[in-house]
């Protein structure tokens, strides 16, 4: 694991979880707006932080190692935990963490991949279609409609996609995504937690349904035209509803049902 800080290192933090196959680069075009204001932590997980030298286990594991990140460099405490689709598992592990203080955090494209009796067909088959993704640095048309986005937008985040990706790393992911919502989540009343998503993404109304059971005051935010992950391509646009939910929790829009 990696973690890269940016920006004012008195000003209000927070930390960027990437998605699959992506590392801290993923941010890349964000980091610039946010570290005017911020001080800010960009991680790359186990397995994806271009060494070759790391495995991804479990998203437990991973909150684990960045607990101890927070509890060393911040004294345990954070502004804002803003996770990307695979940084969701290891987030929601962090927030319920005894040891850290998150004050809001913001889960984006935390989609619902439990097929239950297909999950281990899917294990068999989907981590090394995505290793090949990850060295071919070409995403198959059948993959962008399960994900809502276009080829462009896709393009931007296959040129982000670190070096010595092993297929135990991304096997791993895999697993951690098809069971993450099995997990016996922290209740917490009173956190102050965001669920982020694209109009055009699938598997997300099954997700609310569950985070609302951690979260009861969970906060649903739904971007019209936009597929898993898209919004990361529009930096001034999600600098600008980062820092409306850092000051007052931002609001619903866009209806839930949309969430398919």
């Amino acid at each position: 694991m990696k973690i890269k800080r940016f920006g004012n290192i008195e000003g209000k933090t927070m930390m960027l979880l990437h998605g699959n196959l992506m590392c801290w680069r993923q941010f890349e075009d964000l980091i610039p707006l946010l570290e005017r204001k911020f001080c800010v932590y960009a991680v790359s997980f186990d397995g994806f932080d271009g060494t070759g030298e790391t495995t991804y286990t479990t998203a437990r594991d991973q909150a684990d190692k960045l607990a101890a990140y927070i509890e060393k460099e911040r004294d345990g405490q954070l502004d804002l935990l803003f996770a990307e689709s695979l940084g969701c598992g290891p987030a929601v592990f962090l927030k319920a963490s005894p040891t850290v203080q998150i004050d809001r955090m913001i889960l984006n494209g935390p989609e619902y991949l439990d097929f239950g009796v297909l999950n281990r067909l899917i294990l068999k088959v989907m981590p090394q279609k995505q290793y090949r993704t990850a060295h071919e640095k070409y995403m198959p048309a059948w993959a962008l409609r399960f994900m809502g986005q276009t080829e462009q937008g896709m393009q931007t985040m296959l040129r982000r996609i670190p070096d010595h990706i092993s297929l135990e790393s991304v096997r791993a992911t895999w697993e951690a995504g098809l069971y993450l919502y099995r997990t016996d989540f922290l209740v917490q009343p009173d956190a102050k937690v965001a669920c982020w998503y694209g109009e055009k993404e699938g598997h997300m109304k099954k997700a609310i349904q569950r985070l609302r059971t951690a979260y009861p005051s969970l906060i649903v935010r739904c971007f019209p035209g936009f597929g898993h992950g898209e919004i990361i391509n529009h930096p001034a646009l999600l600098v600008s509803e980062m820092e409306h939910f850092l000051t007052d929790g931002g609001t619903e829009r866009c209806a839930e049902g949309s969430g398919k």
